[in-house]
């Protein structure tokens, strides 16, 4: 606890700031008295303040207003409103802004107290966040978070200070930025890390069938539920369930999330027993969720129940000082089984790989590491392993083979490492997208020294 906290109160009433100070000045704290929004932000800036409380209602700057001012010009003070008018939407409002909570008026003293030292308590997290996020930074490095930019330093510091703090974590970023890489380090490093980790992604799991996943069925809850079976929420008890493209939940599903996560409990289908469940919950989604819920597809309660803390992970096109580390993180991790001749890259290649934009970021990118594996014939990667990227990156040479059956080879080389990629190693499926049979794929592939194992699992 902070040892002499500092208050400000604010309102245009003198009588209700005058039994505010009598609530408060016996608890020791150093009280500062404001009439109106304008007094309130001169004292911010004359000496350091930790907690402001504000009435909702005054004239020319209400406190909504003066909440969204006082975090602009510092994020780490902590507001509370204090209103006449409760109700859900002032709360919403008032959350929105950045207040930490809100008061009803008549102000009952205990309730007071009790936010009171809440809040107190939150601006002194926030201030052990600051102190703690340099030394965090050096000791905290998961061993799949490659990255030495600063907005991976910013991810990494996060990921250190949340990690061991129990509360719901959203991860935002494009696809394949590592989001779930992220949700694994934070469960690995919290003191959660030796129960289960248990990802789902919301996005293929078809509505009629997630409801059942997350929370499980009775025997007899519908057509071919020949027994009983438990749900994610109770696989995960003790650890970690991570919910990768929560904005892609159904609004229906995303209302029983909620319940489950406002009452602790869950019901299997065909069950009228609740059970308590012990989860952290991490969610992930390459949306905006501010803008989901503006749009109506993502419930505002849900939002704010989830969104404790946000991880922001940026894409790879922004930090391409990263490229190296990571090249030579996917090579160490994928030669030994692809070509294990291969010891590095050659400057060249990996100049090239440093100028491509990386739509499909770092998932792209190892991908391109293991293709360029695959056709490597030296110990080196050189330009000609990497031509094949996106449209938007470099171009493969022109000065190609001058021989017709070389220039087919090759031809044919790149066609079916794309399609095995693209199809994750399922020669039942590119079998079709080629008009060939299995078989025909088959010897294919043996002609071009091409082993399809190499492609499954990888997305």
């Amino acid at each position: 606890m902070l040892e002499r906290p500092t208050l400000i109160l604010t309102d245009d009433d003198p009588d209700a700031l005058r039994l505010l100070s009598k609530f408060l000045e016996h608890r020791g704290y150093q009280l500062r008295l404001a009439h109106s929004a304008k007094e309130t932000l001169e004292i911010l800036e004359r000496e350091p303040v930790h907690l402001v409380l504000t009435d909702l209602m005054m004239p020319n700057t209400n406190g909504v207003e003066l909440t969204k001012e006082i975090k602009r010009r510092n994020p780490e003070i902590v507001v509370m409103i204090i209103t006449a008018f409760a109700s859900i939407e002032t709360a919403v409002q008032a959350m929105r802004a950045g207040a930490f909570d809100y008061i009803n008026k008549p102000v009952i003293p205990d309730e007071l107290n009790v936010k009171v030292t809440r809040a107190l308590e939150q601006f002194a997290l926030r201030q052990e966040v600051s102190v703690l996020k340099e030394r965090l930074a050096r000791s905290v490095r998961p061993p799949d978070l490659i990255g030495e930019s600063p907005q991976m330093q910013r991810v990494l510091q996060m990921v250190g200070l949340v990690a061991r703090r129990d509360v719901p974590v959203v991860m935002l970023g494009e696809s394949g930025t590592g989001k779930e890489l992220v949700a694994r380090a934070i469960h690995n490093l919290s003191p959660r890390s030796s129960r289960p980790f248990v990802p789902i992604n919301c996005a293929a799991v078809p509505e009629t069938l997630l409801e059942s996943e997350l929370f499980g069925y009775q025997k007899g809850a519908f057509t071919g539920a020949t027994s009983s079976r438990k749900g994610l929420f109770e696989e995960a008890h003790g650890g970690t369930l991570f919910l990768d493209e929560i904005a892609d939940a159904p609004l229906t599903i995303q209302m029983k999330l909620l319940r489950a996560l406002q009452d602790g409990q869950i019901r299997r289908l065909g069950s009228n027993q609740a059970a308590a469940f012990d989860v952290r919950i991490l969610v992930a989604t390459n949306r905006k969720l501010d803008q989901e819920v503006a749009g109506g597809r993502f419930r505002e309660d849900l939002y704010y129940r989830l969104s404790v803390v946000t991880i922001q992970i940026p894409p790879l096109r922004e930090r391409k000082e990263d490229i190296p580390l990571l090249i030579d993180h996917f090579i160490r991790s994928h030669a030994p089984a692809i070509n294990p001749s291969v010891k590095s890259i050659s400057p060249e290649a990996q100049h090239r790989l440093v100028q491509h934009d990386w739509p499909g970021n770092v998932r792209e990118l190892e991908n391109t590491i293991r293709r360029a594996l695959v056709l490597c014939r030296a110990d080196v990667i050189t330009p000609e392993d990497v031509v094949h990227l996106g449209p938007k990156g470099p171009q493969p040479k022109t000065d190609g083979p001058t021989d017709l059956s070389t220039a087919h080879a090759e031809f044919l080389r790149s066609y079916f490492l794309q399609a095995l990629e693209r199809r994750r190693g399922n020669i039942r499926q590119v079998a079709e997208d080629a008009g060939l049979s299995r078989k025909s794929v088959y010897e294919q592939l043996k002609k071009l020294d091409i082993d399809p194992s190499l492609f499954r699992g990888h997305a």
